[in-house]
């Protein structure tokens, strides 16, 4: 990870409240993961397809479901005042994730991680 040491630990203390929330582990992507030239942290939840159609229905762009872009400006600013980071999260559904986003993903998971 190429953003700050305090930073990143607090990146996986916010990944752990999203993972006891909904069940699953968030993926740190993007240029951040790679790079020390990056603008934000793309944080990503994926979930399985019926739990994300179950929580948010079948539209899956925040900018036309509401649902999902409260969830997502919620957690976001979560992980902006806890990280003092730029963080983009974004809640997607495995098909979407896999098939429009097909990039390197790192699990944000701890070593102290609680089994669910």
């Amino acid at each position: 990870m190429s953003v700050g040491m305090p930073q990143g630990v607090w990146l996986h203390k916010f990944a752990e409240l999203v993972q006891d929330y909904y069940g699953h582990e968030c993926y740190h992507v993007g240029s951040s993961l790679h790079t020390k030239d990056w603008r934000d942290v793309d944080v990503r939840l994926i979930l399985p397809d019926d739990e994300f159609t179950a929580l948010f229905g079948d539209n899956e762009h925040a900018g036309t479901n509401r649902k999902l872009a409260a969830a997502v400006l919620a957690w976001s600013a979560l992980a902006k005042a806890m990280t003092g980071l730029p963080v983009d999260f974004q809640i997607q559904s495995v098909t979407h994730a896999n098939d429009r986003h097909p990039r390197s993903r790192s699990a944000l998971i701890s070593a102290t991680s609680r089994p669910r």
